[in-house]
């Protein structure tokens, strides 16, 4: 199943590549400072990370952990995010939480609220990096790179959108596809991931829990290891906003084991959340003070 997938999707994957060109030459092109000084973002020694989460329990065991202290909101008062504040392993950390939904008394997951909470924080706090901190769920005998366990954690090598199906043969969009998929690539942090022992992986992006055959197809044929609900939305306004930017996302759930995603992910989510929040000390540790092209292997 997977081969008749990989072949039939074969013309996604080239677009990909051809995507992850044109992105980098773009942030090649637009990564002067505005002192106009020639300095790429991969150069800069990071000091102040801004960590995005969609979940409470996501959020809280790391705020608890560093006594990171909330913060009077820098954004409207009718938007719902909540802010902390704090210093990880000699880094500058801003945490935010997606806050909760205000007509459900639900978590503010998925696309729509993670888009608008990383605007509004990289606008407000100015981070040398971005990271989309989270539980997700991750491919046992269909994984890509290596088969997933619940409690890894990955590092995202790019993000892509498996529910934005867009053809390319309407009037004028041409490039419909390649927008519909994303292909957001992150920095090069192999180096990274050996160090603090995570998984490299593309992360894949979609507003459901669940998953159609169509959207199994196109994320086997982009070779993603994780499935998850905001990575891709937020690499995009990251894109916009010429920040760097990166997933660390830890396995609640197997998407092709045998139990259902839904009994699965809420088992797990204190496992999964714990696993995060040491993971990502740690990550923050280590990149304190260093710039990302330190990260980067030979071979990347």
């Amino acid at each position: 199943m997977h081969s008749l997938f990989a072949s039939r999707f074969k013309g996604l994957a080239l677009a990909a590549a051809a995507t992850y060109t044109r992105w980098n030459c773009s942030v090649a092109k637009h990564s002067a400072r505005e002192d106009g000084k020639d300095t790429h973002p991969h150069d800069k020694p990071l000091q102040k990370a801004l960590v995005l989460v969609a979940m409470d329990q996501e959020a809280r065991p790391f705020v608890e952990r560093h006594g990171l202290q909330e913060i009077e909101p820098p954004w409207s008062s009718n938007l719902p995010m909540v802010g902390y504040h704090g210093v990880v392993g000699g880094m500058e950390c801003i945490l935010v939480w997606a806050g909760t939904d205000r007509r459900y008394k639900v978590n503010n997951v998925a696309t729509t609220a993670s888009a608008v909470s990383a605007y509004a924080s990289v606008v407000a706090f100015s981070p040398d990096i971005v990271i989309s901190a989270g539980t997700a769920g991750g491919f046992g005998a269909m994984g890509a790179q290596s088969q997933s366990y619940v409690g890894d954690v990955y590092l995202s090598t790019k993000c892509i959108f498996h529910h934005r199906r867009i053809p390319n043969d309407m009037e004028d969009a041409a490039e419909f596809g390649d927008y519909g998929l994303g292909n957001f690539r992150c920095p090069p942090m192999g180096r990274l991931a050996q160090h603090t022992g995570c998984k490299l992986g593309v992360i894949s992006t979609s507003d459901s829990l669940g998953y159609t055959i169509e959207d199994l197809e196109v994320m086997l044929a982009e070779g993603a290891s994780v499935k998850e609900m905001e990575a891709a939305s937020i690499a995009w306004v990251c894109q916009q906003l010429l920040v760097p930017f990166v997933a660390v996302k830890s396995i609640t759930d197997i998407v092709d084991g045998e139990r259902s995603t839904q009994e699965e992910f809420w088992s797990n989510l204190d496992l999964a959340s714990s696993a995060l929040q040491s993971k990502l000390t740690l990550l923050l540790e280590s990149m304190n003070g260093k710039p990302l092209r330190h990260w980067r292997l030979r071979s990347e």
